[in-house]
């Protein structure tokens, strides 16, 4: 496999650059829709389940996936999900309905050349699976009751731990802390589909958990907390294509073009999509800075209160622009033309990150998922030495390899050859100076799929134990064993 080749194909050659290299933090977000048939799809259907090479032709440094539809008894059979030779991998799975929801979050490691910021953004301190606090960790306490230095914290107090267990036994939320005092929840929202009252009153209360404990961690606890993944529910009128040709039906609104001047002209049916539409909808935005006819990066400030302090990234860099949307109806053929919702987000809640990103986007022609990719880069600048130090991590027992128990699976050639590590080395070096077609200088990227690439181009040396024929003309005849020749 020569992923230098691949990224330079349709469609991963779309894939942006970027802006610093490793100085730029990517963040990716992916709905999967199951990561076992995700591989029955172009480009995925060229890596041989090396999910190792996925994240890296992404450009990925902080990815997550949800819909993994894994259980217990065959997380096993995908192909060293836990051993990523560039990505540390943290996972939960559903407790009871099995091949259902599931959430992963992979986060890349840091070379030990790279400077000190970009490791303190890359590096786990802490990871707890679950949102309420009420599932326990190795030793067989529960999180929340760990010492203070020893969990993540942030916990609502309002919380049962009978609900909290019924909130996180379905394999919804993995919680990380890095070394920079940023908190990740990657997450699989509940979205009620099928419109139960006890589904909705489900809903409501995973959402309003996660928004607490957001909350406290930035306002009690001085952290700052970033959402991934797919949240379930649309912000505003234009992130929802149903819902605007629903009222232009009813002529509630009016069309235009420009996503600033159709939420202008139907300023009253925007602001009663936000504000009395669906609870879920309501609560949201209670947590989200409002941005609602103007685009917020042209005049960035900081959070106004301590109730709405969640920046939506996408938008902040593509403004209110019309037809972003993240999931599509596949029964109705609903994505080749763009009929969809923009369902999956990047939140942050620290304003320094905000005015640190250089480009976020939505990624519609990945395919594999009934959902798109989206990303949001994040530029770590270099700060002044003040003495700081990376913190010694000990391990982390619910990474993926040790809380799953999962083993390596080793390439058969490794068994069998032995590499020229400097020929084969440089070989691929040399491959890689073309990775990106909008940059002439190697991607670093494609760089760290090199040892993989190396095991996969190697050959077996075959050494036969049968012992050489010897030479036919040197052969006796068997005649000459038993009979004498007659003079």
């Amino acid at each position: 496999m020569d992923l230098t080749k691949l990224a330079n194909e349709d469609p991963l050659n779309q894939i942006e650059s970027k802006n610093l290299g490793n100085s730029t933090i990517r963040y990716v977000t992916f709905n999967v829709n199951g990561i076992k048939t995700l591989c029955n799809y172009h480009p995925w259907n060229k890596i041989d389940q090396d999910y190792d090479a996925m994240f890296t032709l992404l450009k990925a440094d902080i990815i997550t996936l949800q819909e993994l539809k894994l259980s217990p008894s065959n997380i096993s059979t995908i192909k060293n999900i836990g051993h990523l030779p560039h990505y540390k991998s943290f996972i939960t799975l559903p407790k009871l309905k099995r091949g259902y929801s599931g959430v992963g979050v992979f986060i890349r490691i840091p070379s030990q050349d790279e400077p000190l910021h970009v490791k303190r953004a890359l590096t786990v301190v802490k990871a707890e699976e679950g949102l309420s606090g009420y599932l326990s960790s190795s030793n067989g306490v529960k999180y929340r009751h760990l010492n203070e230095a020893d969990h993540i914290g942030g916990y609502s107090d309002a919380l049962d731990e009978t609900l909290g267990l019924e909130l996180d036994e379905q394999g919804r939320c993995v919680v990380i802390e890095l070394a920079n005092n940023t908190v990740i929840f990657s997450l699989y929202c509940p979205a009620n589909s099928m419109g139960t009252e006890e589904g909705e009153i489900y809903r409501l209360k995973f959402l309003q958990t996660l928004l607490e404990r957001c909350h406290n961690l930035k306002f009690k606890m001085g952290k700052e907390v970033v959402i991934m993944g797919d949240i379930n529910v649309c912000l505003d009128l234009i992130d929802s294509a149903e819902s605007i040709s629903d009222r232009l039906k009813q002529n509630l609104i009016k069309s235009s073009l420009d996503g600033l001047k159709f939420e202008a002209m139907n300023y009253e049916e925007c602001q009663m999509f936000k504000r009395n539409s669906t609870k879920a909808r309501i609560l949201l935005n209670k947590y989200t800075i409002p941005q609602l006819i103007f685009n917020y990066k042209d005049d960035i400030k900081p959070p106004p209160s301590n109730t709405n302090f969640l920046y939506d990234t996408t938008r902040y860099i593509l403004g209110r622009k019309l037809n972003v949307y993240t999931v599509w109806n596949t029964m109705t053929n609903s994505r080749s033309i763009n009929y969809g919702s923009r369902i999956d987000l990047i939140l942050v809640s620290s304003y320094a990150m905000v005015k640190n990103i250089s480009q976020a986007d939505i990624w519609p022609f990945i395919l594999g998922s009934d959902h798109c990719p989206i990303f949001t880069d994040f530029d770590v600048l270099e700060q002044e030495d003040n003495g700081e130090t990376l913190p010694i991590v000990n391990k982390l027992n619910f990474e993926a390899k040790y809380y799953h128990k999962l083993s390596q699976m080793k390439d058969i050639a490794s068994m069998f050859s032995r590499v020229k590590s400097q020929t084969s080395t440089s070989s691929v070096n040399s491959n890689t100076s073309t990775a990106s077609s909008s940059s002439s200088t190697p991607d670093p990227e494609l760089k760290r799929s090199s040892t993989s690439e190396i095991k996969k181009s190697s050959t077996i040396e075959y050494v036969s134990r049968k012992k050489p024929k010897k030479d036919d003309s040197a052969q006796k005849s068997i005649g000459n064993f038993f009979f004498s020749k007659s003079k």
